[in-house]
């Protein structure tokens, strides 16, 4: 594959030159690199040339036009970037959630921020619980498109009236007599669905009465979102931040898929989905990381350049300090970051590791990721002072973006309320 030799090519360079990568935008020599394997530095530095393609003024035209960051996506793929977490069979590298992760970082980092991580987003975690439970057909078909970059993919599980209650969700997919289904319901929040050729979607097959727990009777499928077709409908959100991709509201009525579009067995569809969410909190806390040290980087290289009272700004400790702060919130939650996906890989070969230890790390280090990237980047907005409200400088777009991982794809509360029962043996609050 052209990722595996561009990252064969890149292991023999030598390794200082890293240094210039992020000239784009903030210089990409805050995070320490200690610690991390010589495939993760690789990855880091064979991403960043991609994204040095794509400079702050890419990102800010788009995200000001609303418009769809298409050539990045498209320059991913075309070195193999949206495999790097599939199976080598199934034409991606075999890397792991600590490759993926690191790559998300490095996207975000680059100035690409949010947005640019969720344009690729979903084609890297919504494509584990497919290649692991998806029939020939999608996995000898599908999965080589969505690498290639012929598809794009969104994941539809959310809906406006279950929210974070997945368990409850209304959407159903009716079994014909000829094995196909009909599905009737509404999605939400499902980001880049207006550029979508696939959809992972999540729906009840059998109704919750009907089943001795709500986690059996949803199933999970891969289908088609033929705009052309009866019964789907879309209506982009207009939205606070990250607007260079899409997010929607889906309606569903009466819409048919082929019997070919589920996924592993039906009435299992939750124990499929939740192979994917350790995945995505590992990737959305490696997205908030570079977002993070992307602000930072900003603010550090202002704090030196801006003379106030003729000095720099940084000289002053009220500047100074909480930089300085935020730097080791960030370097923490990259610890547990790195930790989780780490535990996340080791666990498919290591019995040891049990599956509720994995959903701990990986919750932790999505919060703490979070909470740091929205310290750094509302300290980067202070430190520019007013000139932190103009887009030229780029921080006002990170601290729009910056909420998104405290939100999605679970609340910092919830993570709280996860962490609080499972690790701490208290009575569950909901």
């Amino acid at each position: 594959m052209i990722m595996i030799s561009r990252l064969t090519r890149l292991a023999s360079t030598h390794r200082p030159a890293r240094r210039h990568l992020f000239s784009t935008s903030a210089r990409c020599t805050l995070m320490s690199t200690t610690g991390f394997t010589e495939t993760q530095l690789t990855v880091r530095e064979a991403v960043a040339q991609v994204c040095s393609e794509f400079p702050n003024t890419y990102w800010q035209e788009h995200d000001q036009n609303e418009q769809d960051p298409k050539e990045f996506h498209a320059a991913m793929a075309r070195d193999g970037w949206l495999g790097i977490a599939l199976p080598e069979s199934l034409g991606g590298s075999g890397l792991g959630i600590s490759e993926a992760a690191m790559m998300m970082q490095t996207i975000a980092e680059s100035g690409a921020g949010m947005a640019g991580a969720q344009s690729i987003h979903a084609n890297v975690y919504a494509t584990q619980p497919l290649a692991r439970f998806g029939n020939t057909a999608q996995l000898e078909n599908t999965i080589p498109k969505i690498i290639s970059g012929e598809w794009r993919v969104c994941f539809g599980v959310t809906e406006p009236n279950a929210g974070l209650d997945t368990l409850r969700l209304s959407t159903r997919a009716e079994k014909q007599s000829d094995g196909s289904y009909r599905v009737t319901g509404q999605k939400i929040w499902i980001t880049c669905a207006q550029v979508a050729s696939k959809m992972i979607l999540l729906a009840r097959t059998t109704p919750l009465e009907e089943v001795k727990k709500p986690s059996e009777g949803l199933s999970l499928f891969c289908i088609d979102l033929d705009r052309t077709r009866p019964g789907l409908d879309m209506r982009r959100i207009k939205k606070m931040g990250g607007r260079a991709v899409d997010a929607n509201e889906v309606f569903f009525d009466n819409y048919a898929i082929g019997a070919d579009s589920l996924i592993g067995e039906e009435g299992q569809g939750f124990k499929i989905i939740l192979h994917g969410m350790n995945a995505e909190r590992c990737l959305l806390a490696g997205e908030a990381l570079g977002l993070g040290y992307a602000a930072l980087g900003k603010a550090a290289t202002y704090a030196r350049d801006r003379n106030v009272f003729r000095r720099p700004i940084g000289q002053n400790q009220a500047i100074a300090h909480p930089l300085a702060e935020v730097y080791m919130k960030l370097e923490a939650a990259k610890l547990a970051t790195y930790h989780a996906a780490r535990m996340y890989d080791s666990s498919k070969t290591d019995k040891t590791i049990r599956q509720d230890a994995v959903g701990v790390a990986c919750n932790s280090a999505k919060y703490l990721a979070a909470e740091a990237a929205f310290s750094a980047c509302e300290r980067a907005v202070l430190t520019h002072g007013g000139m932190g409200y103009a887009v030229e400088y780029d921080v006002e777009r990170y601290f729009r973006e910056c909420l998104v991982p405290r939100i999605a794809p679970v609340s910092r509360e919830m993570i709280l309320n996860y962490i609080s029962e499972k690790v701490l043996d208290l009575p569950r609050s909901y």
